[in-house]
């Protein structure tokens, strides 16, 4: 739900130095936190809760096989049990689940306990609802440190990723890793999409809910520049090839998106019984190619 402030205001893409976009102009720190407020949390009043949602066993199925599929790729470069994991921005909890399943010593925080409380209860002794850049703030003068600090679906959304970037490498273990995930958008296959009159920017181009635009292309010089190293680079399932059919294109016939969503679950489930190395192997492959809906990278400090 968007305040009315917002739904007057027209956004428009700008291309930085780095060949990403971003939304412009950007909101106000105050405009933002209006959104989200009006967006997630839980009133009773409130239409629209993102994590008030029910799952399909597949679904649920499906969110742990991702979640399980990061944890492999740290596994990959020696992140072994005992090791610490901070997720900034955990959701429902499904990585930290995976991590705490895993061995590590886990710390979440969200804008909200409900998701967490919803899906994960037993990980609200090792979550903290509270504001991400004062969490931040609040462990360094804290000292903490970790191995692992990871953000999902997070760094899309805020004002300013650079600043999130060097918070979490300012706050690694020596030896240790961030894990990115962000929507691959203007992608390859969108880009091809739009050259075939099959999709329309509206589709990803969504501020203020989405103020940053990364691709396979883009996100590597862009996190090179804040000091990190490529370590492992995946993306998940392009579910976006579906709109290469008009039989299937959610875009233009809304009714298809259910069908293309469990296609995608059902297909990654069934990759997910050929083992994880040979699933995390095809989903490298699929970065390489620029395709895929979301991408995974692990970093660590240079």
């Amino acid at each position: 739900m968007k305040s009315n402030q917002e739904e007057n205001k027209v956004y428009k893409k700008q291309k930085t130095v780095h060949d990403f976009y971003r939304a412009s102009p950007l909101p106000t720190q105050e405009e933002l936190s209006d959104y989200y407020r009006n967006k997630y949390y839980q009133e009773s009043d409130t239409n629209y809760n993102s994590y008030d949602t029910e799952y399909t066993s597949e679904e649920l199925d499906h969110k742990r096989f991702e979640a399980k599929l990061c944890i492999h790729a740290l596994s990959k470069l020696n992140v072994k049990k005992g090791s610490t994991f901070a997720e900034f921005g955990c959701g429902e909890g499904f990585l930290l689940d995976a991590a705490h399943k895993a061995g590590y010593e886990v710390a979440g925080v969200d804008f909200s306990e409900f998701g967490i409380s919803k899906w994960h209860p037993y990980l609200k002794d090792y979550f903290k609802a509270d504001d991400l850049f004062n969490h931040l703030d609040q462990l360094k003068r804290d000292g903490r440190k970790f191995d692992v600090c990871a953000t999902k679906n997070v760094l899309e959304h805020v004002l300013d990723p650079e600043k999130m970037m060097a918070e979490m490498k300012s706050l690694l273990n020596p030896g240790g890793y961030v894990l990115v995930t962000v929507p691959n958008d203007f992608s390859k296959l969108q880009n091809r999409l739009l050259e075939l009159e099959m999709t329309n920017e509206a589709d990803w181009f969504c501020p203020p809910d989405h103020l940053t635009y990364f691709n396979t292309s883009n996100i590597v010089p862009f996190l090179e520049s804040q000091g990190y190293k490529i370590e492992d680079m995946y993306c998940s399932f392009p579910v976006d090839v579906f709109l290469m059919h008009k039989g299937s294109n959610y875009v233009f016939d809304s009714k298809q998106g259910k069908s293309a969503h469990f296609a995608r679950v059902r297909m990654d489930l069934l990759i997910q019984e050929a083992g994880l190395d040979n699933a995390l192997e095809l989903y490298r492959s699929f970065a390489r190619c620029g395709i895929g809906r979301n991408i995974t990278v692990v970093l660590s400090s240079k």
